[in-house]
């Protein structure tokens, strides 16, 4: 692929893009480790200006030891991963942080990664607007590695009804020329705890392949895992924008770290099998639901999914009358015994 098809391999044209970023971004050279474009919000982060941080190794302002991960990403066999970092900053002083490393581009093994850094509670970049359209699916798997969890927009993503994948193999679903992404991306899961992203096909309904990013998170120590996919936006820039285009890709990125780490079907929550009306939850009210079983309240849901207190009572209604129940009381309740 060359750098017409792919405008990602051009470092003055991404590093531009990157440093105009509204966001707290990094642009890093996979195979130097060294920083090759930084935004201003990113640098202020880090007490420093684009001249202090370009050029140099990113392990100058790393405090920790290295996760394994990058050496994945460096080689194409995940997409992105995400971390808890302390950082040092330019001024000497390390400070908690997290972060998100994603490859740039469609070209695998990519040449940069963009590094979405964050210093609050929340561990994701600022949300950004995407297309209504845009489609995710929340799921789980249990230990055999059979769907157990589902939300309903899996029907529009791949044709199937939600309630009809209860206990279909996850194997069975995924093209195997990429089953070693799938089983790399989840052993990094299981060995950190945190979460991982990987390019794969999923099958559809009609026996075709789809492209999406699944973004997998590990659920306790078990073998189960909670997975989010989206399906791959059209990755060609057009030729009047180029630039334009790579900073709409980057806030998709950013988007897409922001909804992996908002909650996920809890693991104590019953499975399709035993309540069916679960499969009528869509991705949104599935992370309610999460939430509020983690014992947040609405005013804290609200805030984790950046939407408004009233939006998050829209969603807990449709949850209660789907569910057949009256109360936030009740919902845990069923949640509790199915």
């Amino acid at each position: 692929m060359d750098a017409d098809a792919d405008p990602f391999l051009d470092g003055e044209l991404t590093g531009a893009a990157v440093s105009r970023a509204g966001l707290a971004v990094v642009q890093v050279d996979l195979a130097t480790l060294r920083v090759t474009a930084v935004s201003d919000v990113a640098a202020a982060l880090l007490a420093g200006t684009r001249t202090d941080l370009v050029g140099h190794p990113v392990r100058e302002f790393v405090a920790d030891e290295p996760t394994g991960a990058i050496p994945l990403l460096a080689t194409g066999r995940v997409d992105g991963f995400e971390a808890p970092r302390r950082l040092r900053r330019v001024d000497g002083k390390v400070v908690e942080a997290y972060v998100w490393v994603h490859a740039l581009g469609e070209r695998r093994p990519a040449r940069y990664g963009a590094v979405m850094v964050t210093m609050q509670d929340t561990p994701a970049p600022e949300l950004l607007p995407v297309a209504a359209h845009d489609l995710m699916v929340i799921g789980t798997v249990d230990p055999e590695w059979r769907i157990d969890r589902i939300s309903v927009e899996v029907d529009g993503l791949l044709g199937y009804p939600a309630r009809h994948l209860a206990g279909a193999p996850l194997l069975s679903a995924v093209h195997p020329s990429d089953l070693p992404e799938l089983l790399a991306g989840l052993a990094h899961v299981h060995a950190t705890g945190r979460g991982s992203a990987i390019r794969l096909r999923v099958r559809t309904r009609d026996n075709q392949w789809l492209w999406c990013r699944a973004h997998l998170s590990a659920l306790g120590d078990s073998p189960r895992f909670a997975f989010t996919l989206r399906p791959l936006a059209d990755q060609r820039p057009s030729a009047t924008d180029r630039a334009q285009e790579l900073e709409m890709r980057l806030a998709r990125i950013a988007h897409e770290t922001r909804t992996a780490g908002l909650p996920k079907p809890s693991d104590s929550a019953p499975v399709l099998a035993d309540l069916p009306q679960l499969a009528t939850l869509t991705s949104r009210e599935w992370q309610v639901v999460g939430a509020l079983a983690e014992g947040s309240r609405v005013a804290t849901i609200a805030g984790r999914l950046n939407v408004s207190p009233g939006t998050v009572r829209n969603h807990l209604s449709a949850v209660y009358a789907k569910l057949e129940v009256g109360s936030q009381a009740e919902l845990l309740e069923r949640l509790r015994t199915g």
